[in-house]
């Protein structure tokens, strides 16, 4: 019998039936299987622990299954800093390069994203002898692990600098922050751009600056078209109005201010774009004012024909119409995923994981992993790709109401949480803890724990982690049948 009728006849019985049936349904599929970046040896207290996915939700895992993130070096027990760390589905796990270390062998760098090449960008800490130099930024090629800096805007007088990229289309131009400089003296922080055929830094266009020509700006994502968006402060001769979201064309030169959703009393708010598709469409936050009233943050969608900040929906209000919401990544349909605060009768009741259609505003809430006895649970929606498969982190309850642990979750179409825990050899020392990106193939990224062992001696650690989702189509049948051996497992 095929697995969709077997699926379909377990649906047909009862409840006890039914799980019984599911439960070899997915017994009779192969488990997923889950690579890890570089090992930690906790009875030595050498290699990578503390594993951390880079802080670019949606973009840290490529078509092919390779993915970007960082871990802490220990030697003997000793922290020799975050490194970046790049792994893959084949189990190849390795450091990317860095700018150096101090005497001790100390150093850090983190990569934020990786295109379908292969490559990679993000941060090094830059060190000259035991001078630290400040952070660079830095690419690293597909085809080795060589760190190679990235331009900066100058350096103080004594050879300091800040500079992070932050995002990488699939040609290969980057984009994200670098301090700027003019004989020494500190002029802020400004948007930059790198293409992929050098490793000169080009300033992006701002909203003005102060009398003495100092301002901040920031860009976070860039589309395949060249199209970034993100963040830059706005002058009005001496007074700061705050960051409003950008929009900078293919050239960086141009830096189009898009719409808030209103300012205080003087004009000022922050907002900022953290995604932008294919399209041009671009996501975020940004503050609600209510004339003087503030109403709490936003999510926002700008179009790209356009300026005007779209406010998507939220999950109810305080008594006072205050709540939090944000929206973190879009796909090439217009698709956004995010997170919003959830009010019942005015009542706080978490976090909740949020999906908002291209078509319209509606805010449609995500399934969940239970909750306690008062309705309380936290999810949260981090990146989606193509096909419309979410990713994130869910709070798991029993059916007591009791908190167990954060799993890293996937939403199908429908809604329905899928722990990916569900899907994974429960052998394999994995505990998957958060899922913070999805290629448009099905390959997810994000970090757990992992436990090398089992009931050894060796101690469990935080490790980041790489599977392949399965195919959509079956992947409404797994959510049901992990469903249902959720639900046993937690009754057993």
């Amino acid at each position: 019998m095929s697995l969709k009728r077997l699926i379909r006849s377990a649906l047909r019985s009862s409840c006890a039936l039914s799980v019984s049936f599911l439960t070899v349904a997915v017994r009779a599929q192969t488990y997923s299987a889950v690579a890890g970046s570089p090992t930690y040896d906790s009875t030595t207290g050498n290699g990578y622990s503390s594993a951390d996915e880079a802080v670019s939700p949606g973009s840290s895992v490529n078509s092919s299954g390779t993915a970007v993130g960082r871990a802490r070096l220990q030697s003997g027990g000793t922290s020799l800093g975050y490194r970046p760390v790049r792994w893959d589905t084949f189990g190849t796990a390795s450091e990317l390069g860095n700018l150096g270390t101090d005497l001790s062998g100390a150093t850090s760098g983190e990569p934020d994203a990786i295109n379908s090449g292969g490559t990679a960008v993000g941060w090094a800490e830059k060190w000259n002898g035991n001078t630290d130099l400040g952070t660079r930024a830095v690419r690293w090629d597909a085809s080795g692990t060589t760190a190679t800096e990235l331009g900066n805007l100058g350096t103080n007088s004594s050879g300091i600098t800040y500079a992070t990229a932050y995002a990488i289309n699939t040609a290969g131009t980057a984009v994200g922050t670098a301090d700027a400089f003019s004989g020494g003296t500190s002029l802020g922080s400004r948007a930059v751009r790198w293409d992929a055929s050098g490793s000169a830094a080009t300033e992006m266009g701002n909203l003005g600056t102060d009398p003495n020509g100092r301002t901040f700006g920031q860009a976070n994502a860039i589309n395949s078209a060249g199209i970034a968006v993100g963040w830059a402060e706005k002058w009005n001769g001496n007074t700061d109005l705050g960051a409003r979201t950008v929009r900078w064309d293919d050239s960086g030169a141009t830096a189009t201010e898009l719409g808030s959703l209103g300012t205080n009393l003087n004009g000022v708010t922050y907002t900022t774009a953290y995604a932008i598709n294919s399209a041009g469409t671009s996501v975020g936050y940004a503050p609600k004012w209510n004339d003087t009233t503030f109403l709490g943050y936003r999510a926002v969608r700008w179009d790209a024909s356009g300026t005007t900040a779209t406010e998507l929906g939220t999950l109810g209000t305080t008594a006072s119409g205050v709540t939090y919401s944000a929206a973190y990544d879009v796909n090439t349909s217009g698709t956004a995923v995010g997170y919003a605060y959830q009010f019942v009768g005015g009542t706080y009741k978490g976090d909740r994981a949020l999906r908002w259609d291209a078509s319209g505003t509606v805010a449609t809430e995500l399934g969940n992993l239970g909750t306690d006895t008062s309705g309380n649970t936290s999810s949260d929606a981090l990146a989606i790709n193509a096909a419309g498969i979410t990713v994130g982190q869910a709070s798991e309850y029993n059916g007591a109401g009791t908190y167990i642990r954060s799993d890293a979750v996937a939403w199908g179409p429908d809604g329905a949480a899928l722990d990916l825990n569900t899907l994974i050899d429960p052998n394999s020392g994995w505990v998957l803890s958060v899922a913070l990106a999805i290629s448009d193939t099905g390959y997810i990224a994000g970090y757990g724990m992992y436990d090398p062992d089992g009931s050894g001696p060796e101690a469990a650690y935080q490790r980041d982690f790489v599977m392949l989702l399965p195919e959509p189509g079956s992947l409404s049948l797994l959510m049901l049948a992990g469903l249902a051996l959720s639900r046993r497992r937690r009754r057993a």
